[in-house]
């Protein structure tokens, strides 16, 4: 199973997402990417099974950005984490159709317990 997880920010809350995907999984099952260029890239390949994509969204700019490659997103599993509840921050979201939306002030422990159920389906 791979995860790869998007983040433009390295440290604060990017740095505790990653760490909690490096303790659910082995480090070669997880890539991270801080482009969506680059993850957009990745999202070109074929795999076995689906991946797990985790996607930290520190501004809205980068959902914007992230809606021009939703088609590619449709066809993994799609974790998102918003900067904020603003209603349009919102309707943008969901035009990723993300199987878990949380957002970066809540507890990370709901995040971790939603990853550790899609890892136990496979």
């Amino acid at each position: 199973m791979n995860i790869f997880m998007y983040s433009s920010e390295i440290e604060g809350i990017g740095k505790k997402i990653q760490e909690v995907l490096e303790e659910l999984l082995p480090a070669d099952q997880l890539e991270i990417f801080r482009s969506v260029d680059k993850l957009s890239h990745k999202l070109q390949e074929a795999w076995e099974e689906k991946p797990i994509v985790v996607i930290l969204v520190c501004q809205k700019e980068e959902l914007l950005d992230l809606v021009s490659i939703r088609e590619k997103l449709y066809k993994v599993r799609l974790i998102l984490v918003l900067p904020d509840a603003d209603e349009g921050t919102i309707s943008l979201a969901h035009r990723l159709r993300p199987n878990f939306l949380t957002y970066i002030h809540r507890n990370l422990n709901e995040l971790k317990a939603v990853l550790e159920k899609m890892l136990d389906r496979n």
